[in-house]
């Protein structure tokens, strides 16, 4: 390449792959659906191998509020010290309150200026918000955006999407924070995360069955790790979420070699 990458030209020259990524989505739905077969989980596995050569690596956290304020950043952080002392920078870029919106907006500044090796990526909770008016296409839209800006700027980059947490309408909060009354196709808005890891390939970590069976066989112990309806409590954090996180690290660093 002779021009240097930047935000403003990759959006310029790759305006129209947004504008059909509506019905590529059906299709991509419908090409899921008549599929025989589920491929082998991708993993992310080029981290682990620089730093098994010695190559210092960037970790960067980028979503809503269940980033941002979660005690599992803490924990992944803390998983890279131990294994990898001082080889890895940790960046928690995550904005509470924020949709895929703001992360394609902010990108550049958040995410890209960091030059990140791995990136856990999560916006579809706050997509699902019918207060924010974002359909599951432009989620989508927005989440292929951000994915493909990271890969021209890095096409090694490992990304990792997650779903995160289920809700609750707490009678503790205000009735502008009924979480899940907000959120009434939440799953669908998961749904789309998974279908666009699959199509993809790219690794996914789906926390929102786990959270949901939690819910549902357990609906005490839900409601006093998610008090106000929404975010995990560090202990849940650490208790529900953290481990599949950790899980994954470990499959990639195995697959790795390591």
């Amino acid at each position: 390449m002779t021009e240097a990458f930047s935000f403003r030209n990759f959006m310029k020259h790759h305006r129209c792959v947004f504008s059909f990524l509506p019905a590529l989505f059906c299709l991509t739905l419908i090409s899921l659906t008549v599929a025989a077969d589920a491929p082998q989980q991708p993993l992310p596995t080029t981290v682990f191998k620089n730093l098994n050569d010695g190559k210092p690596q960037t970790v960067l956290v980028y979503g809503t509020s269940l980033t941002a304020g979660s005690e599992w950043p803490k924990a992944l952080n803390a998983y890279f010290e131990k294994q990898y002392p001082g080889k890895v920078t940790f960046i928690n870029s995550a904005q509470s309150g924020e949709t895929s919106v703001w992360g394609v907006a902010n990108l550049q500044d958040k995410v890209l200026s960091k030059n990140p090796d791995l990136v856990f990526l999560e916006f579809s909770v706050n997509d699902a918000a019918t207060k924010h008016n974002i359909s599951i296409e432009k989620s989508v839209e927005n989440l292929h955006a951000m994915v493909s800006l990271l890969q021209a700027q890095n096409p090694k980059v490992d990304i990792v999407l997650q779903t995160m947490n289920s809700a609750w309408d707490s009678p503790d909060q205000p009735e502008h924070k009924n979480f899940a009354s907000d959120r009434p196709h939440l799953a669908d808005y998961y749904d789309a995360y998974r279908n666009y890891a699959q199509v993809n390939h790219l690794p996914l970590i789906d926390h929102y069955p786990n959270w949901l069976s939690l819910q549902q066989t357990n609906a005490v112990q839900f409601k006093k790790w998610l008090p106000d309806g929404l975010h995990p409590v560090p202990e849940a954090s650490l208790a529900v979420t953290w481990p599949a996180i950790q899980t994954l690290l470990e499959k990639a660093r195995g697959a790795a070699g390591l």
